[in-house]
């Protein structure tokens, strides 16, 4: 059973981003976040039917969780400081050892400020910022190991560093709409922050209205090597020796198809902008 059928048969049930509190109400967890269903549309062996199919996640995360509460319901934050969300979605084996895989997490951030499961698949982070805090090319690393270890799949999202204030809830929850949106686009990426998708994030509106990014896109017919090659340009920052070594082509061979491309479109690659220009149109 699916969000979009639910929503069909109960019109009047909200989309939320977290399981509600609210023993009032019937939260089915979905991949979008958790639909709250009224306990007092239902009947009862619709709350007992609709529990055992959805696997429905328990509130109690709410009461043992300081931050689950600052980020979900409003309460002020007391502790100053400068924090972070790193979002997590995991993909798990039968056997996952959880408490085991929970321990590491821990004990990779030793200024972890909380940790808690939203959903089996969904995991929230938050951390205070320290002299070392890890990289985004170190998490990398770090939960490539851990999936190699746990037999897991994970996608992370490592939010920036916010001073602890009233606006830090608002700022979270924009963090989780670009999440939940560039996770779809960013199949391949394990780990990644705003500046990996910023660029699409915040300009994928005025190009989808832009006749003029549409039509380059049909006159240009890029194909799927050439997709491949402008990506990889861009994941190295237009390096060709390395985007070479990451296609396993040789350097000619880029150098080439390079030149080809130029002459149909004028584009060279080799310069920021216009690279930056044909980044944009391919991943939108």
């Amino acid at each position: 059973m699916n969000k979009t059928t639910l929503r069909a048969i109960y019109p009047e049930a909200e989309l939320h981003s977290y399981p509600a509190t609210d023993h009032k109400y019937l939260s089915i967890p979905d991949h979008d976040g958790f639909l709250w269903i009224s306990k007092a549309e239902l009947s009862k062996k619709e709350i007992a039917l609709l529990t055992i199919l959805t696997d429905e996640a328990a509130p109690i995360v709410a009461g043992e969780h300081l931050w689950y509460q600052v980020l979900f319901q409003q309460k002020a934050l007391e502790e100053k400081g400068r924090f972070r969300v790193i979002q997590l979605m995991l993909q798990t084996p039968k056997n996952f050892l959880e408490d085991v895989w929970q321990e590491n997490i821990v004990g990779i951030f030793p200024e972890t400020a909380d940790f808690f499961f939203l959903t089996p698949e969904q995991a929230i982070l938050v951390e205070k910022q320290a002299k070392h805090s890890l990289s985004k090319e170190e998490l990398a690393g770090i939960f490539l190991a851990l999936d190699d270890d746990f037999e897991t799949v994970s996608r992370v999202f490592v939010g920036g560093f916010h001073e602890s204030s009233d606006a830090f809830p608002a700022l979270f929850e924009e963090e989780q709409d670009i999440f939940k949106e560039e996770v779809k686009r960013l199949k391949r990426t394990t780990v990644f922050g705003i500046a990996d998708v910023a660029l699409h994030y915040f300009t994928k509106e005025a190009l989808a209205k832009s006749s003029l990014t549409r039509s380059m896109k049909e006159e240009w017919r890029i194909d799927d090597e050439m997709k491949e090659i402008i990506q990889a340009l861009w994941t190295n920052q237009g390096n060709l020796s390395s985007t070479a070594k990451e296609l396993f082509m040789h350097r000619n061979t880029l150098q080439y198809r390079l030149e080809k491309f130029q002459e149909q479109t004028g584009m060279q690659l080799k310069n920021t902008e216009d690279l930056i220009l044909c980044y944009l149109l391919l991943t939108n």
